[in-house]
């Protein structure tokens, strides 16, 4: 018998995500896709609720935890930011549009959604007061920078990195010379 361990199960729901949206994940089509049998699937999941929750999770892990790890390791705020900014950019949009659809429909999903902006809000905020600004004008900045990722995702999907980057550096760079 095939052995397929979680991270197989969260990666190929990504996958599923990105290519096929979140109708298609159901046990059928994840467990034909990893040519297993349902019974592998209930031996990691309780149903497929268990299933998104701990997809979910994987998400927010590596997402958002490991985001904020790796830009955590650099010595200054200021390339602490720069660092963020680059991965936001560079980072695949289509599972993030799809996760926040997802959560309009899904209680599960929706709660997972709630909490990465929630860290992500507070991180980047976090950020923007060791840059020196303001609690004010970190918070507004953060809410401006975090927005125009999610509007984009949303209504720009196809905007390049480079062109993405582009625009959030502008809006950093106009936001610190008030």
């Amino acid at each position: 018998m095939k052995k397929v361990d979680k991270k197989q199960w969260f990666v190929t729901g990504l996958t599923v995500l990105e290519k096929e949206g979140f109708a298609r994940i159901t046990i059928d089509n994840l467990c034909g896709l990893l040519q297993i049998t349902k019974g592998a699937f209930y031996h990691h999941f309780k149903n497929i609720d268990g299933y998104v929750d701990a997809l979910m999770k994987y998400w927010l892990e590596v997402n958002t935890f490991e985001f904020i790890r790796e830009v955590d390791k650099l010595n200054t705020p200021k390339e602490q930011q720069q660092k963020l900014a680059d991965m936001a950019a560079y980072a695949s949009i289509r599972n993030e549009s799809v996760i926040r659809a997802w959560g309009y429909s899904n209680p599960i999903v929706r709660n997972y959604v709630a909490q990465a902006d929630s860290i992500r809000l507070e991180y980047a905020n976090k950020l923007n007061e060791a840059t020196g600004l303001d609690a004010k004008q970190a918070m507004d900045l953060a809410i401006i920078q975090y927005s125009m990722l999610i509007g984009m995702q949303q209504v720009c999907s196809d905007l390049s990195a480079k062109q993405f980057k582009e625009l959030q550096d502008m809006v950093i760079n106009k936001f610190k010379k008030q």
